[in-house]
């Protein structure tokens, strides 16, 4: 039987990892958004191309480079 510190602590390590992940996957997404404006000319076209809105295809680029240009 673990102990609840135990517990505790492998859930907060399964956060952290989740958490990475996701930071991992949201960057991509970032990067790949990137390389379709780059092909198609706009951030419009692409958010055409994968039928959703221009605001959530600009969030996702600013904030990436955002954090980018922190480094």
């Amino acid at each position: 039987m673990t102990t609840w510190r135990a517990r505790h602590d492998e859930a907060v390590r399964k956060q952290e990892a989740a958490q990475q992940a996701y930071q991992e996957a949201t960057d991509e997404r970032a990067r790949a958004l990137l390389a379709g404006v780059d092909e198609l000319g706009s951030q419009t076209a692409v958010a055409k191309e994968l039928g959703v809105k221009t605001p959530s295809v600009n969030q996702a680029i600013r904030a990436y480079q955002r954090k980018t240009s922190q480094k």
